[in-house]
């Protein structure tokens, strides 16, 4: 295949995908790293790609994360397949926690399970009333508007008296060092509630490996399960395997 080819593919699949990795790119094109690597030289010098951490992505995508609205755009297709998956491993009279990802309006779309819940986001909250089969319970406190969840003592005290069977939580960004969030005080409700749960799964697409975030919540000890929507690069699945956590390809 020639590089003109090669470089109409690729831009086909950002725009359905908005996303793809070195490792990606060789799989699907059967190129070579360098032969991948002077394709992305090409797409990003005449402006009609950006380059990411191991990857492409299209020129209107964001490393940095926007507010919940604008991530509910976001791999809506990924987002969906994680739900199903998720919503299968739950199991009937479970405590959860769910928290404030945009990963939990496809979740609650997916429950089909008799659970309890305890959430501090306000999104959370619309969508699981909706459900009869969910008992829901509010993790209340001072509303952060932008992001949309409760924060403050009561959140806090409250989950400081459970213990979870589940502690579901999203991803602004999965860097190196582990799960990291936009809000200092969003991170530090999620690593006590990662403390208090039994099982602690987390949901991460394969944008979040492309973004920065500021606060870590959870190292990876933390994690039991991540689950994620395209096979992890090498450097990824050795990084796993080295820290002995567990991850779900969907």
């Amino acid at each position: 295949m020639y590089q003109e080819e090669r470089l109409k593919k690729i831009m086909e699949w950002l725009e359905k995908e908005q996303v793809l990795s070195n490792q990606e790119l060789m799989r699907r094109l059967e190129v070579s790293r360098d032969t991948a690597r002077r394709d992305i030289v090409r797409l990003t010098e005449n402006g009609s790609a950006v380059r990411t951490h191991g990857g492409i992505a299209r020129v209107d995508f964001q490393t940095q994360v926007g507010n919940y609205q604008t991530r509910m755009t976001d791999n809506p297709d990924g987002k969906q397949r994680i739900a199903k998956v998720l919503a299968e491993i739950l199991t009937e009279g479970s405590l959860c926690f769910f928290d404030t990802s945009t990963h939990m309006k496809f979740v609650c779309k997916e429950l089909k399970k008799e659970i309890s819940v305890y959430t501090h986001s306000l999104d959370n909250l619309g969508d699981l009333a909706q459900i009869p089969k969910v008992d829901v319970h509010c993790l209340g406190g001072r509303l952060n508007k932008n992001n949309r969840f409760f924060y403050g003592y009561e959140v806090w005290e409250a989950l400081s008296q459970k213990r979870f069977d589940y502690v579901i939580l999203g991803a602004a960004a999965v860097l190196k060092d582990g799960i990291y969030f936009e809000d200092e005080e969003d991170a530090r409700i999620k690593q006590l509630a990662a403390k208090r749960g039994k099982q602690v799964i987390v949901l991460a697409d394969y944008p979040k490996f492309q973004r920065e975030s500021k606060y870590r919540a959870v190292e990876w000890d933390m994690i039991d399960l991540l689950i994620t929507d395209r096979a992890l690069s090498k450097e990824w699945e050795d990084r796993f395997l080295k820290e002995e956590l567990r991850w779900q390809v969907v």
